[in-house]
């Protein structure tokens, strides 16, 4: 079935899949907002596989008014969740956000708000709590804090920020979350057997500084202080940020920790005082190659993609990661993390037979953005007069043309899409309360390609934030 999907997407030879099967590859990453693959193609080979549902790696946080489809940028999620294009798997290794305070901006998670309650456009801070050793104490927002470790009141009690946030989640209907960290707690002792032999190859290789950084990028206290760590081998041991580990195993169980805080909430904070001081947080590198092999965009099991020879993992990329080529590539295609993901995945397919080699394909999640809210008809006529322009024009003019297009004509566009495109947008929370409505699909956007349709992103991002 994996080698049926590149067939049907015609990146057989872009993915190298030859190779792959005969284990001489071990990892392959495509991205679709550089190829000439119609946008309608890969939807309507998600829903001929029962089986296969791509995940769309969102946030820990306020999504109310995103399945309402009023949540400007993030209505991306909306188009690909609220349709049945995907499902989202909720990464949660993140920060409080904190305000901007003269010449510093604001820090932690400033786009899903998790130490906030946002509903219907208005915007509620939530008080932070965090261990002191002793006890929970009430913290001020002048610091991010991990999430995993926080907790806020409600309803007169004190409970994990992340059970707060997962139960006001789990009331939005027709919405199927996950938790990325269930898919590593799920395969707990294979996680561990893991990260301890990468840990050990680390420490052996010739660059063990890069070769740690890329297993294991942050370090957490249990105050909730989080921060870029650097690991070093004490002999058979392993320091980070002051506390010692006796072992790679030693360490690769305390990794798992914070995916237990997430999974284990209630549970993971009764044991706060029993836990070691300082926990390593592993790597998104690591993480996007463990959940991969283990299946995440199978979410109901592998139903016929288990005799694979080797993995073809579908994954919508946001902003961050997908980016919007050719103006901007996002953090998947740079030189670090496509090294870093193919150590990790050399490593682990040569030492583990269930390892099978890798190939990640990543749907740009912000293509969607062009698909105006169903409340603006005007919105949906301009948007398919601009794909028209854009689709009569040569492949790799995408960009040009819709930047010439959108200079003449893209003030016609309302407030609220034309806002979709500034920077550092995020869930809006100004107090105006929005019409829910759900995206609609413009004529003629299935026939884009993703590069084109990735192109005019671009051009969107370039002309609202001249």
């Amino acid at each position: 079935m994996s080698r049926d999907i590149l067939a049907g997407l015609d990146l057989l030879d872009a993915a190298g899949a030859e190779a792959l099967a005969g284990r001489t590859q071990s990892f392959a990453p495509v991205h679709l907002g550089t190829r000439d693959v119609p946008v309608g193609t890969v939807l309507d080979l998600i829903h001929k596989d029962d089986a296969l549902l791509p995940p769309r790696t969102g946030h820990l946080g306020n999504w109310e008014d995103i399945a309402l489809g009023r949540s400007g940028p993030m209505d991306f999620n909306t188009a690909i969740c609220g349709q049945g294009h995907g499902y989202p798997l909720i990464y949660g290794f993140t920060q409080t956000e904190t305000e901007p305070d003269g010449d510093t901006p604001a820090g932690g998670d400033a786009v899903y708000l998790p130490g906030s309650v946002v509903d219907r456009g208005g915007r509620r801070v939530l008080p932070l709590f965090s261990w002191d050793g002793r006890a929970f104490v009430r913290r001020d927002r002048s610091r991010p804090l991990f999430c995993p470790l926080v907790s806020t009141e409600h309803e007169g009690s004190l409970v994990p920020l992340v059970d707060l946030h997962w139960r006001r989640m789990h009331t939005i209907a027709g919405y199927r979350f996950e938790l990325e960290a269930s898919s590593i707690v799920a395969n707990a002792e294979a996680f561990t057997s893991m990260l301890t032999l990468l840990l050990e190859e680390a420490a052996a290789g010739p660059g063990p500084r890069r070769a740690f950084g890329e297993l294991i990028s942050h370090a957490v206290r249990l105050d909730g202080e989080v921060s870029r760590c650097e690991i070093r081998a004490d002999g058979r041991g392993f320091l980070l940020a002051g506390h010692r580990y006796g072992s790679a195993r030693a360490l690769a169980e305390a990794a798992l920790e914070p995916f237990r805080a997430l999974t284990g909430p209630q549970d993971f904070q009764d044991r706060l005082g029993a836990l070691p001081p300082v926990l390593p947080v592993v790597s998104h590198l690591l993480t996007s190659v463990l959940t991969g092999l283990f299946g995440t965009h199978l979410p109901d099991g592998p139903a016929g993609h288990d005799e694979d020879p080797f993995v073809t993992h579908l994954h919508w990329g946001a902003r961050a990661m997908a980016g919007c080529p050719p103006r901007r590539g996002g953090y998947f295609t740079r030189k670090a993390t496509v090294r870093g993901m193919r150590a990790i995945a050399s490593t682990l397919v040569r030492s583990f037979p269930e390892a099978r080699p890798l190939c990640v394909v990543l749907l740009p999640a912000p293509v969607f953005m062009l698909c105006p809210a169903g409340t603006d008809p005007r919105d949906a006529e301009l948007m398919a007069a601009l794909l028209r322009t854009v689709g009569a024009a040569r492949p790799d003019a995408a960009y040009d043309t819709a930047t010439g297009w959108l200079q003449e004509h893209g003030e016609g566009f309302s407030a609220y899409l034309r806002g979709r495109f500034r920077d550092g947008s995020g869930v809006p929370h100004d107090g105006v309360l929005r019409e829910p409505s759900v995206p609609v699909e413009p004529e003629g956007f299935r026939d884009l390609t993703f590069r084109q349709a990735s192109a005019v992103v671009g051009a969107f991002e370039e002309v609202i934030n001249a």
